[in-house]
């Protein structure tokens, strides 16, 4: 195997496709699968691969949900492996300016705009159904609201946590 810093993998979406990639890793390694209690997440592997132990991590085939992870995990890890001082995306509270649902039992991380001053927080909600929409509102975000596991109902006018995509914001 060529010598690389870290491998990433994404794109698997169905249960098949996952366990091949991941029999295929623990074949090369130490692999771990986990279950992230994330809204849309699903299972993740990490581990380490080949005589060098290089660092490897699955993430999920939906985008948006693959973007997230890997803001939540890849990024800090990244930025660990270059010695940064800072490795999160900050988070600052702002007010809901319209109410959201999250679903139960997951944390969730909504696709939002903050304001230009950074106090209050619009979420992008899609349209429809569909990835193409989904991966619409992804585009247009500059910011996540971090919905913890216990909060259904959030109402507008709200303080939030909201994890800041931008540098404009800090």
């Amino acid at each position: 195997m060529v010598r690389a810093d870290l491998i990433i993998i994404s794109g698997e979406r169905k249960d098949d496709s996952f366990d091949l990639i991941t029999r295929t890793l623990a074949a090369m390694g130490e692999i771990t699968t986990v279950e992230i209690a994330i809204e849309s997440s699903g299972r993740h592997n990490f581990g380490v691969i080949g005589p060098d132990k290089i660092p490897v991590v699955t993430l999920p085939g939906d985008p948006v949900a693959a973007y997230i992870s890997f803001e939540l995990f890849i990024r800090p890890m990244i930025r660990t492996m270059l010695g940064a001082a800072t490795i999160h995306r900050p988070s600052i509270k702002a007010k809901l300016e319209k109410a959201i649902t999250s679903s139960g039992g997951y944390r969730s991380y909504i696709r939002a705009v903050l304001s230009e001053d950074g106090k209050s927080v619009m979420p992008l909600l899609s349209q429809g159904s569909s990835a193409q929409d989904e991966q619409a509102t992804l585009s247009d975000a500059n910011a996540f609201i971090a919905v913890p596991e216990g909060d259904l109902n959030i109402a507008a006018g709200s303080d939030v946590m909201v994890v800041v995509l931008e540098r404009r914001y800090i």
